[in-house]
């Protein structure tokens, strides 16, 4: 199944292509195929690629993603193909194959019973810590809490689709 990533988030560039790249850099395992192959041709169809060193020092892998999934369609062992532009002329799958490895549950409440200083995120019904959703911010492509609660403005209920072994 497809996954479609913008490349920008409130008109900022994301770097998830590149992030996503950096983590398979660092190898989920699974790859079928080189994920530079999908930088060059990167380079060929948009005139741009991430060298792997202008932002490596800076750029954490994000290595998940979070979809709404009102029909739960994903499943652990489905193909994922990650694509930009999604249905356009532009269409373009950015790495190898991947398989999904795991599901888990998520939802974001806002309505301060749980949390009184602002947002109360669970992953498969339990409330994490402080320190992990920090992690989770970070493994989904975002540099702090605070970008991925402007990202994630509202109430959310969807799925965590992981595409190497962590789960949460």
């Amino acid at each position: 199944m497809k996954l479609s990533f913008g490349t920008e988030v409130n008109h900022q560039p994301n770097y998830f292509l590149e992030k996503i790249w950096k983590g398979l850099m660092l190898g989920p395992g699974n790859l079928e195929g080189s994920y530079q192959d999908y930088q060059r041709r990167h380079l060929e169809k948009f005139g741009k690629c991430w060298d792997g060193d202008t932002f490596g020092e800076f750029l954490e892998p994000k290595i998940h993603t979070i979809r709404r999934d009102l029909d739960n369609e994903w499943r652990a062992g489905m193909e994922i193909q990650l694509v930009i532009h999604l249905n356009s002329t532009d269409e373009f799958q950015f790495a190898p194959i991947l398989r999904c490895q795991s599901v888990q549950r998520i939802q974001i409440d806002y309505s301060n019973l749980i949390n009184d200083k602002g947002p109360a995120v669970f992953i498969n019904y339990e409330l994490i810590d402080k320190e992990t959703l920090v992690q989770l911010a970070i493994n989904d492509g975002f540099a702090t809490v605070e970008d991925f609660f402007l990202y994630f403005n509202e109430e959310f209920s969807g799925n965590l689709i992981h595409w190497t072994p962590l789960k949460y």
